[in-house]
């Protein structure tokens, strides 16, 4: 049966010897304009292809317009899920969509991990002092924190969590977890994190 590989999720076990894999460079919409090219081939409605890679494209020189209001470049911290709030968190990984989403805005990703989901404990999440925490709600509810409103509330009750300069800042925005994928999606998570930072007066 004929099968299409999608360029833009197909990792590599090599490094990371896990489920999801890392990359070795960041990745970016020119992996997903490539696929979204490749399948209006694939099922005849390449003029539509065309018009939606044209209206991501303009979405994405209008995020990259956008800088800090200083004109520091931010440091980001995606944090995705945790089983509990003792266990470790799932987060973006630097090369992962999250990455992306962070040099679209003209920032970084605080996680150094080449893995696409990276664990890490709170220790080294305060270590890494993100200037933004970006949390993700997800629909799945099959975790406590799973939902925004749970993770904000530990971000700000835990008594070490509590005092990272970007919790005591209030700069916590909320992106739909699927966003964090590289899919369509990312480019509506990056502008969701783009309206909250303007919101918070860390962008322009």
């Amino acid at each position: 049966m004929p099968s299409y590989i999608s360029p833009s999720t197909c990792l590599s076990t090599e490094k990371v010897k896990d489920q999801y894999g890392s990359r070795d460079r960041l990745w970016n919409m020119d992996l997903l304009y490539q696929e979204i090219d490749e399948l209006s081939q694939i099922f005849d409605v390449a003029d539509r292809g065309q018009a939606l890679i044209a209206d991501f494209k303009k979405r994405e020189a209008a995020l990259r317009a956008n800088a800090s209001r200083d004109g520091k470049q931010l440091s980001y911290v995606f944090w995705f899920s945790s089983q509990s709030p003792s266990a470790d968190a799932y987060l973006g990984g630097k090369n992962a969509a999250s990455g992306f989403i962070a040099d679209l805005l003209g920032g970084r990703n605080a996680i150094s991990a080449d893995a696409e989901w990276p664990t890490l404990g709170w220790e080294s999440i305060i270590a890494a002092n993100p200037d933004v925490i970006v949390v993700a709600t997800l629909d799945r509810n099959r975790w406590e924190l799973d939902k925004p409103e749970a993770k904000i509330k530990f971000l700000n009750s835990d008594p070490a969590v509590s005092q990272m300069p970007a919790v005591k800042n209030k700069a916590i925005v909320i992106m739909d977890g699927q966003a964090m994928n590289p899919t369509i999606r990312t480019i509506y998570g990056a502008e969701q994190v783009a309206e909250q930072l303007k919101a918070l007066g860390l962008t322009k």
